[in-house]
């Protein structure tokens, strides 16, 4: 055991910033899905308890939530339940984080994550509570503050390439329009509404 955190210890250290960062993703998800699994086993039903404890670091559209929980405004965006949705948000993390990296320096990732998630969340809270669309009880997932990352390395060397399998090379303005779209045309889909919506904030963010 003691083996196993010094070899977390010395990655953290050395790492670069989006390795840090898919870390502290990684230590959430780990330690929520025990927390599920572990109350699951003494409650012998899932929720209740551990869906009361989950909001405490989602962010909620209630303003007075946010208020009395301020930290959930950046713990959301390292919060991941699903396998699926944690695994797709730290690849394309790896991916566009080290071009992002590579063109702007490992010291600016971490403030880009962070205020294009404070992007993503305005933008669910500002549709949840300005708007007749479905949107509101609480959000979470990283994928606001990685697509303020995709689109800010997009909008600064537009015809950097990536080579994408079975695809070849295609440029990074391509791949940023193409999710940008994705994202806008699954808004009226209404399953997930409001996380689209603050993808969208998060690109918005990472653009200006």
């Amino acid at each position: 055991m003691n083996t196993i955190t010094e070899d977390i210890k010395r990655q953290f250290q050395s790492g670069s910033m989006v390795t840090r960062i898919i870390m502290v993703n990684l230590g959430f998800f780990v330690f929520f899905n025990l927390l599920n699994v572990f109350l699951f086993l003494i409650e012998g039903k899932t929720g209740t308890r551990f869906d009361t404890i989950l909001e405490y670091f989602m962010v909620s559209s209630d303003g007075l939530e946010i208020l009395t929980r301020p930290w959930s405004l950046f713990t959301n965006m390292f919060l991941h339940m699903g396998f699926l949705h944690f695994l797709f948000n730290m690849l394309w993390l790896y991916w566009f984080g080290r071009v992002f990296q590579e063109l702007l320096g490992n010291q600016r990732v971490l403030g880009f994550y962070v205020i294009s998630g404070i992007g993503g969340v305005l933008a669910f809270f500002l549709s949840a509570n300005l708007t007749n669309l479905a949107v509101g009880g609480y959000a979470l997932g990283a994928s606001a503050a990685i697509m303020g990352i995709v689109i800010a390395a997009a909008t600064i060397a537009p015809h950097y390439q990536l080579h994408l399998m079975f695809i070849g090379p295609v440029k990074l303005m391509y791949i940023a329009l193409v999710v940008v779209f994705l994202d806008f045309i699954a808004i009226p889909g209404m399953e997930n509404t409001g996380g689209h919506l603050a993808h969208l904030g998060g690109a918005a963010t990472g653009f200006f």
